[in-house]
């Protein structure tokens, strides 16, 4: 019998599948995820260890992507937590300390991710958690990052809200990882597409046995679909 692979270690996406789910630069997602090379000097990957040239992003490539996307508007450079979440990986022993929950949701865990950015020199504009008087609380990009994640009982980051939403979700097994109403193969994609061919909306919802909540949130969710 073959070894059973993790869900966070499953090949879910392609390059270019990652910058539409997560409305980044062309490109952006390769130079996050797999490094990349400019003027002759070699830019190491942020979220592999180590550049391997595939085109295919697991889940947990995809989940940490998604978490440093928050950090995008800040005006540095993320390649900068490079260090930090390497060290992060070695403290929790896991290829994907971004993608689970025990860095951020324990009181002990709060504290190393805040002694390894003090190690690292991590800059405050890039900063998993940050001390608030006594308190280790999570930067305002990890508390956005977890109002729309959803763990499972081993940890790890199981599906995504999409933009919010209760219905539409981003589940590695359902649809290819593409948006889904939640807990159904049915895309997002095909409801807009039915509703901008002229479909009345009663048939729609009564072809697929979908309520008017979930084709409202389909066609919120559509523009990445």
């Amino acid at each position: 019998m073959g070894q059973v692979t993790s869900l966070l270690h499953r090949e879910v996406y392609v390059m270019s599948q990652v910058d539409r789910l997560l409305d980044l630069g062309v490109g952006t997602a390769r130079r996050w995820i797999d490094g990349y090379e400019r003027r002759g000097r070699q830019y190491e990957p942020l979220v592999r260890a180590e550049t391997t040239g595939s085109d295919a992003v697991t889940w947990g490539e995809f989940v940490e992507t998604r978490l440093i996307a928050e950090y995008r508007s800040r005006g540095v450079a993320v390649v900068r937590m490079r260090p930090a979440i390497m060290a992060l990986r070695r403290e929790f022993e896991t290829d994907y300390p971004l993608a689970t929950a025990r860095p951020f949701l324990s009181e002990d865990g709060r504290d190393l991710v805040l002694r390894i950015q003090d190690e690292t020199v991590l800059s405050p504009s890039l900063r998993f958690v940050v001390r608030t008087n006594q308190n280790v609380m999570l930067s305002m990009e990890v508390q956005r990052f977890q109002q729309d994640a959803e763990y499972e009982e081993t940890d790890e980051v199981r599906r995504f809200r999409l933009f919010g939403t209760p219905n539409v979700v981003l589940d590695p097994e359902y649809g290819f990882g593409e948006p889904t109403v939640r807990g159904r193969r049915l895309r997002v994609s095909a409801i807009a597409e039915a509703i901008a061919a002229g479909e009345p909306r009663d048939d729609i919802k009564a072809t697929w046995d979908i309520s008017d909540d979930i084709v409202d949130d389909a066609l919120r969710c559509s523009r990445v679909a």
